[in-house]
């Protein structure tokens, strides 16, 4: 029997940089995007919406980098953390 996603997920463990990796940069873009694709392409939930304001965060980022290619209004900056830093997997 596989594991479930929330499983294999609950096997990672991050480091959190004390520079975040993630940034959005205009967040007026943000709040004109209709269809808000962040909300929906990351695999980590790291983009919501509340009292219609965009919050995001860095830690739990499984480094995809998915927002940065999804986003239509091109405002969130995206690297990969510094070394020694983000997402541990475990069993690779």
């Amino acid at each position: 029997m596989g594991w479930t996603l929330d499983e294999k997920l609950a096997t990672l463990t991050f480091k959190e940089d004390p520079n975040p990796h993630i940034e959005v940069t205009d967040k007026i873009a943000c709040q004109e995007c209709q269809d808000r694709p962040c909300t929906h392409v990351c695999p980590a939930s790291l983009y919501q919406w509340l009292e219609d304001q965009l919050v995001h965060t860095s830690e739990g980022c499984l480094e995809c980098g998915s927002c940065r290619y999804i986003c239509p209004s091109d405002v969130i900056d995206w690297t990969y953390p510094l070394g020694g830093y983000g997402v541990r997997f475990h069993w690779g």
